[in-house]
């Protein structure tokens, strides 16, 4: 029986080709027949297309998710966690992955890796060990990677450096169709519930947080403004393009009703090159009548800070809303239910405080997509 990959050995290998050239996603527009004569890999890793010692090897011990298509194809290996493959999954639900020196491996696709994640987060609420709303952030930000220009590490995604300035492998259209037309698999709801709040092209996770703060309802510790576009090109008029240094421009998040620009600056943003680049976009957006606010971590990484950056936002966006709007969204930020909520946000979307002398991974973003 052939060796096809289930979540989370499936998002596994998926992150690792997003990372590295020499793995090759090719989507399936048909979900492809079981070779039922093919051979087994006999190494697990070899069905990750990994080498020892690679980022998404597994260490030893640890077990591969694999899907059979029916419950007598299960083997007994200490190594392998079965899944029964469900009749009818619509079209688009593998993709196949090539690399280098080892045979082509079927897996899951996207879509159907947020569909497995959904499932897996909703029994942890049921079991108790994970908050809704927790579960729920958790399963927006994944979305947002898939849609996005950022990709988490493979085995350690909490905790590993980040890959940035990549192409998405799905969109949030994508999902909305493949979503459409799954019919009773588990976690279905719970994945269209988290896709309403995703969007295409964030450039990382402090980006996710910072547009969920901005965009997300109340009770997940947002305050329900308009979805942006992110890392998107403005167009330019003929006489816009006299005033600027810049080819292009690509806000990290952009309101175009507003003429508001949000941008995040990472630690790479600390050295001189870099603040000189950030000034000059500052003057770009202004000499186009944009409204640009910039956040650095300390923004995002606090209450304090969040509310503060969060207003600055409120009060340039009543200018065109009116002062009813405004005093009515500043409201929900005093409101205590909103401010716990807030906090579950932060929590769930932080990164892990870096042991000593360790830097934090998810901090630092590039800059070359921003220019």
């Amino acid at each position: 029986m052939e060796t096809r990959l289930t979540y989370p050995a499936s998002l596994r290998l998926i992150r690792a080709a997003r990372r590295d050239s020499s793995l090759v996603i090719t989507r399936l527009d048909e979900n492809p027949a079981w070779h039922e004569d093919a051979p087994s890999c006999t190494d697990i890793n070899d069905a990750l297309l990994a080498w020892p010692g690679e980022s998404h090897a597994l260490r030893d011990g640890a077990k591969l998710f694999v899907l059979v298509p029916r419950e007598g194809d299960r083997s007994c290996s200490r190594r392998l966690c079965y899944r029964i493959c469900e009749k009818g999954l619509p079209a688009r639900s593998f993709v196949a992955v090539s690399r280098p020196g080892f045979p082509p491996i079927v897996t899951e696709s996207p879509e159907l890796c947020v569909i497995r994640a959904a499932a897996d987060l909703t029994l942890k609420v049921r079991q108790g060990a994970l908050d809704k709303n927790a579960a729920l952030i958790r399963l927006v930000e994944l979305i947002d990677e898939l849609c996005g220009r950022y990709v988490r590490h493979p085995s350690s995604p909490r905790n590993e450096p980040l890959a940035y300035d990549l192409e998405p492998i799905t969109s949030v259209d994508r999902l909305a169709r493949y979503l459409h037309d799954v019919r009773r698999i588990n976690g279905t709801p719970f994945a269209r519930q988290a896709l309403h709040y995703a969007i295409d092209n964030l450039g990382s996770p402090m980006e996710a947080l910072l547009e969920m703060a901005c965009c997300l309802p109340p009770h997940l510790g947002g305050i329900n403004l308009p979805k942006p576009v992110s890392n998107q090109p403005l167009d330019f008029s003929r006489h816009e393009r006299t005033l600027v240094s810049h080819i292009s421009l690509r806000p990290d998040l952009y309101w175009e009703k507003y003429r508001i620009a949000g941008e995040y600056n990472g630690h790479d943003h600390d050295d001189k090159d870099a603040s000189d680049e950030d000034d000059r976009r500052v003057s770009d957006y202004q000499a186009c009548s944009i409204k640009v606010f910039p956040a650095r971590y300390r923004n995002v990484s606090s209450g304090r800070g969040l509310d503060e950056h969060l207003r600055k936002l409120i009060d340039a966006m009543a200018v065109v809303e009116g002062p009813r709007w405004g005093q009515r969204v500043r409201a929900t930020l005093a409101s205590s239910t909103y401010q716990q909520a807030r906090q579950v946000l932060l929590d769930t979307m932080l990164p892990p405080r870096p042991r000593h002398g360790q830097r934090d991974a998810t901090v630092t973003e590039s800059m070359s997509a921003k220019s």
